[in-house]
């Protein structure tokens, strides 16, 4: 009995420690632009994918996931592909340090001063 012709499905990407503390690193670093082309291309994908997607944010620290932010409102700004609209993960990010009461009025103004995205902190109204 033969199996049916393969269908091809794209590979969902996934958010990993590994490349969220690059990003990290590139925050401490002080320079988006340190990011090689294959890293700006591959982290677009991360943009639009789904809350559930972002679980493994609920270990990085308050001041690990503020830099996150950070990073993340400064890349949709900077590189083209990175738009997250209403699935941006700093909204994902930004809910969790609301539930740890450590989401301050800075960052939040800090944010939409960085921002074209009009989701962003929180997502959407509806």
């Amino acid at each position: 009995m033969s199996k049916g012709p393969e269908v091809w499905s794209p590979m969902i990407d996934q958010p990993d420690r590994e490349r969220l503390e690059r990003f990290l690193a590139v925050m401490e670093e002080g320079d988006l632009q340190s990011l090689s082309e294959g890293e700006v291309t591959q982290g677009a994908s991360l943009m639009k994918l789904e809350e559930v997607a972002w679980q493994i944010l609920e270990d990085f620290t308050d001041d690990e996931l503020e830099k996150l932010v950070r990073f993340f409102t400064l890349a949709e700004a900077r590189y083209p592909g990175w738009e997250g609209g209403r699935r941006s993960p700093v909204i994902y990010m930004v809910r969790i340090l609301k539930r740890r009461h450590a989401f301050t009025a800075d960052l939040r103004k800090w944010i939409k001063a960085n921002t074209d995205n009009r989701y962003l902190p929180y997502g959407s109204a509806l």
